[in-house]
């Protein structure tokens, strides 16, 4: 007992010093590239501006310190929960991710959702029949899906189901506009609008879900389907399993084992997956007008509004760094190797 309690608080002491000092490098390199991209005075001032306004406004927006002190004022506001106010928006940043995580989170989890449900199982199948029909479609949808940007599919999407066969209402934002945005309680539409039993604002905002979170799913579950594929092959093929059928069991039973030793690894690409989602939104965000992170940065960097910037990139590193401590530790409870590498 006392041995495993060593190995679990070794194992998580250096999973949180990791995730600390990966923090820590994200905001450095991120600030340090922000603050030499340019001058945001220039944008404040306007074309018609004196020296002694440039001088003003630089004293006041404390960019006439050196970078090194910039930085740890910076760290030190943000851990008091102050992101800055944005330039463009003139609010709080905290604000505005507050108002635009919901968005982003759901349209992520939709998707992982959708790209999970048929990547896993499909990726199981064509392990255990490599010679299959079903096999070559599956890898052929997977070079696809890596090889297509997520904007161009999302684009043919909205031409097809949209513009030509009229399936999915019009790519603007999270719901229709006569219909309304249900009553926020999670921020999430279609859980608010189950809430409030409102099964109209439920279809209406699930069929607006739809094509982008279907986008992502195709353009980034394939690396989560071939993980599978790939290690149900070497799983089949390893000398355990080679045992057991000499030994005869059933191949239900060397199935079921096979599954469970795939599974550590298909987690973390899960994991992965999952945390790319929240920051790999951008583009996807843009051409459906999804008002997520991903336009909220985009929009930002356009008007060079930085503290929003390192706000959504701080973020998205910190949530990524979350999944994948939370990856690490569902491995190390299915394979105890996992900590006793450690």
């Amino acid at each position: 007992m006392l041995d495993t309690t060593r190995e679990w608080g070794f194992f998580l002491a250096r999973r949180l010093g990791f995730f600390v000092v990966s923090l820590i490098l994200v905001s450095m390199i991120t600030f340090g590239v922000t603050n030499m991209l340019g001058n945001p005075v220039f944008l404040l001032v306007g074309t018609r501006y004196t020296e002694e306004r440039l001088e003003n406004v630089t004293r006041e927006l404390g960019l006439d310190k050196p970078i090194t002190e910039r930085y740890i004022n910076y760290i030190g506001n943000l851990l008091q929960g102050d992101f800055g106010i944005s330039r463009y928006t003139f609010n709080p940043v905290l604000d505005d991710i507050r108002g635009r995580l919901p968005a982003t989170l759901e349209l992520s989890t939709y998707a992982l959702i959708l790209g999970v449900l048929w990547a896993v199982p499909a990726g199981i199948i064509a392990g255990l029949r490599p010679n299959s029909l079903f096999a070559r479609f599956v890898d052929f949808v997977a070079r696809a899906g890596v090889s297509m940007p997520g904007f161009w599919f999302g684009l043919l999407c909205i031409f097809f189901f949209y513009a030509e066969l009229h399936w999915f209402p019009a790519p603007l934002g999270r719901i229709p506009r006569q219909v309304g945005a249900p009553d926020v309680i999670t921020g999430w539409y279609t859980i608010d609008s189950l809430l409030t039993g409102d099964a109209e604002k439920f279809i209406a905002s699930l069929r607006q879900l739809f094509l982008p979170a279907f986008t992502l799913a195709i353009t980034t579950s394939p690396s989560t389907l071939q993980i599978t594929r790939n290690k149900m092959q070497e799983v089949l093929g390893s000398d355990y399993v080679r045992a057991a059928r000499g030994f005869g069991l059933p191949a239900r039973i060397i199935n079921r084992y096979s599954v469970k030793n795939i599974l550590a690894p298909v987690i973390t690409m899960i994991a992965m997956t999952y945390g790319f989602l929240l920051s790999g939104t951008v583009l996807v965000e843009v051409i459906f007008s999804w008002p997520g992170l991903g336009l909220y940065a985009v929009d930002a960097m356009n008007h060079s509004d930085y503290e929003p910037i390192m706000g959504v990139v701080l973020l998205s590193a910190g949530f990524y760094l979350f999944i994948y401590f939370v990856a690490d530790i569902l491995n190390a409870l299915l394979d105890p190797r996992v900590r006793l590498q450690e």
